[in-house]
Order: C-alpha cells, then sequence, then structure tokens
C-alpha cells in the first residue's frame, strides 16, 4: 500500500479566512489510511483550533513549507500568491486541490504551475452533467449563495432599514449570485430587476419569482433596450455577478455608455472580480471589505471584493464549502494510496474531477487559459491524458 499525506497550509491572501479541510475532513481521511499535515493556526479565523484538529489526527507543523516539501496533496481555498510561489517549487510533481481563476489572473502563477509540472486541480471548474446539457459546478454553488447573500447585505447596509422599501434594485445574472442577491433583498426593497443571460434560466426564475409583483426579470440583451433602460437609471443598488462557465473570465456587462445614465452615487457591486471584473472600472480594480471606491461625474459608487465568503463569513463559509470539496479530496486520497502516482487514475476515472484539471506534466489543460495567456502551443486537452 502506497502512503499519501495531505497538506493542509494557512492561507496566504489577505481577508481570507477559510481552511482547505475540517477537523472532521482530517478524520475522515486519516480512516482511509492517509496523514494530514495541518499548518500552525490554518483554521482558527473558521472557529477550528490546532488542538481540534491533533484530536482528529492531524500533524500540526510549524511552516508553510513544511506542508509543502511532505504533502502529495495540497488543499487549499484560494489560488497561491507570489509569496508562495517558491512552494510551488518544492512540491514539482504534486498535486494542487484549490480555487485557481487563472483565466482571470496574470500569467505568473500558471507559467510556475507549467514550469514544475504540478497537477492543479480549480474548484471552480470540477462540473457535473446538468440538466439540458447546461453544466453544474458543484465546488462554486455554495460560496456563489453566500457572495451574494452577503453582497445584498453589504449594499442594504448604507441605507436606514426604514428607507429600504424606497431601494430599486438591479441584479446582473440570474445564477447562484444573483438568485442569493434577490432571496436576501426581495422582502425589504421596493423593486428588484434581473437580467439573465441563459433563456432557460430566465424561465426557471420566472417560474419561481414570476408571480411577485416587485420582481421583473429579462434578457440580459435587453439591458440595453430603450423600453427597460429606465430600471438601470433608476437603479440604487447594482449586483453585478454574471459568470461564463470552464474557466473563462467574466463578461464585462457594464460600460460607461451606462454609468452615464445612471443614478447619482448609485452603489454597484461587482461579485464577479474573481473572474477578473465585470465592469469596465472595477476589471483590475479590486477593493477591501468595507471599502469601496467613487467615479465619474455622477459619483458612482464601486465594491468589487474577492472571495467574500472567505472574508466577511470564513466560518459558515469553510462548512459549506468543504462539504463539497471533501469527497473529492478522499476520491485522490484513495486512489493514491492505492498506488504511487494515483492522482492519474483519479482523473482517468472521474471526468467530473478531470474537467477541474488546469495543468498536467507542463501542460496547460484548461482551454480558456490557454487563450487568455496565449498559450495555446502548451495547451492539450485533458482527456489526451486519460
Amino acid at each position: 500500500m502506497a502512503e499519501c499525506v495531505v497538506g493542509v497550509p494557512r492561507e496566504q491572501k489577505t481577508q481570507e479566512g477559510r481552511v482547505g479541510m475540517t477537523p472532521a475532513g482530517v478524520w475522515v481521511v486519516t480512516q482511509l489510511g492517509g496523514r494530514v499535515l495541518v499548518e500552525h493556526d490554518a483554521g482558527v479565523l473558521s472557529g477550528f483550533s490546532d488542538q481540534a484538529y491533533k484530536d482528529l489526527g492531524a500533524i500540526i507543523v510549524e511552516t508553510s513549507d513544511e506542508i509543502w516539501k511532505n504533502a502529495d496533496i495540497v488543499v487549499k481555498i484560494k489560488e497561491p500568491i507570489k509569496s508562495e510561489y517558491p512552494h510551488l517549487r518544492s512540491f514539482a510533481g504534486r498535486t494542487l486541490f484549490t480555487y485557481l481563476h487563472l483565466a482571470g489572473g496574470a500569467i505568473d502563477l500558471t507559467r510556475t504551475l507549467l514550469d514544475n509540472k504540478i497537477t492543479a486541480i480549480a474548484y471552480e471548474t470540477v462540473s457535473l452533467p446538468g440538466k439540458d446539457n447546461r453544466a453544474v459546478f458543484p465546488l462554486l454553488v455554495p460560496m456563489s449563495q453566500i457572495a451574494g447573500t452577503q453582497a445584498m447585505h453589504g449594499a442594504l447596509a448604507r441605507h436606514q432599514p426604514e428607507h429600504h422599501q424606497d431601494l430599486s434594485v438591479v441584479i446582473i445574472g440570474g445564477g447562484n449570485v444573483g438568485e442569493a442577491a434577490l432571496c436576501r433583498a426581495v422582502c425589504g426593497v421596493g423593486s428588484i430587476v434581473i437580467f439573465e443571460a441563459w433563456e432557460k434560466r430566465i424561465l426557471e426564475l420566472k417560474k419561481e419569482y414570476g408571480r411577485i409583483e416587485k420582481v421583473k426579470i429579462f434578457p440580459l440583451t435587453m439591458l440595453d433596450d430603450k423600453s427597460v433602460r429606465k430600471y438601470l437609471k433608476e437603479a440604487d443598488i447594482v449586483i453585478s455577478g454574471p459568470m461564463l462557465p470552464g474557466g473563462k473570465e467574466a463578461p464585462i456587462v457594464l460600460t460607461q455608455k451606462h454609468f452615464r445614465i445612471m443614478k447619482q452615487g448609485c452603489y454597484i457591486a461587482d461579485v464577479s472580480i474573481d473572474q477578473g471584473g465585470s465592469t469596465a472600472w472595477t476589471k483590475g480594480n479590486p477593493t477591501k471589505p468595507g471599502e469601496t471606491f467613487t467615479r465619474g461625474a455622477r459619483k458612482l459608487v464601486f465594491s468589487a471584493v474577492p472571495n467574500i465568503p472567505g472574508s466577511t463569513v470564513p466560518a459558515e463559509a469553510t462548512l459549506a464549502l468543504t462539504d463539497t470539496t471533501l469527497p473529492y479530496v478522499l476520491v485522490l486520497v484513495s486512489e493514491s494510496l492505492r498506488s504511487k502516482g494515483g492522482e492519474y487514475t483519479a482523473l482517468r476515472d472521474n471526468t467530473d474531477l478531470r474537467k477541474g484539471l488546469q495543468t498536467y506534466n507542463g501542460y496547460v489543460t484548461n482551454e480558456h487559459v490557454a487563450a487568455h495567456h496565449d498559450l495555446s502551443k502548451e495547451y492539450r486537452s485533458p482527456d489526451s491524458f486519460f
């Protein structure tokens, strides 16, 4: 029987309080026969002490360096930042499982993963077949729901509760982010207008919420239509959360032509900032929790907080996320315990996990990442390996 060591480092990204595995997850992995190294205080912001991990079988180590040098699989939350790149060199040829968003960032991380032949599996593109041949992204759903709820919560907090009933809200993107934002606001605000791109999703939203008088749902293509432009002009709050599947960069849905007609002081929350940003003025301009910037003649107020769940409600977010990631961790661990190089078998036999593959054996394996970074010569379909 082969060995398998799972490493759980403390997150280094600013304002990130989540952790890649809970003590309960550690216990399950150790029951399979794996070992788990957890960095000192990795779980403290999510409410898990070192002792809680030790009690359920983890080995606590003092530094990230010990994690990366000794682990076969590293389970994180966010993509490694530049200060962690040296660790990736000592981790060459092994498996990283985390959010990566490679198509929404600079090429540096992608290049480092390639140079070190790291098997990089991204939470955000692990997918299952859904109805109507539309993929479902199980590791995105819980975080998108939290992000939508928290984005709307922050927007409403800027107004006195007694004035909420006078607010007009526009939501761009009717997926998990948009629906969660809708549910958070629907009982309190005066009106909500949703713009959604996918026709079948529009029908789903109309079936669920169409009978609510204050809720209106339109195709995204009508955002510039004169007949509905008034809703954007009257909006006090705009939540922008469109997402393109497969790890693509977020589309820009709000530009200066929209900003010119919007209400003075309108608050715009760009929840797609992790995918690069969905408005012309937030793209490349992330903000910290609680911070905003004001721009334009109409003094529009922008918020673009990356990883909203980890910076606002890390304990809740960790539990929701690890409930969905742990089964995939167990697949990787189980196969690695059966034979050295077991990640190959795990990826070969699990189509949903394979769809999360971003880099493998020195090649880019996500076509959108390859296109974004002009790496077509270094692209290979993941299926070609398995």
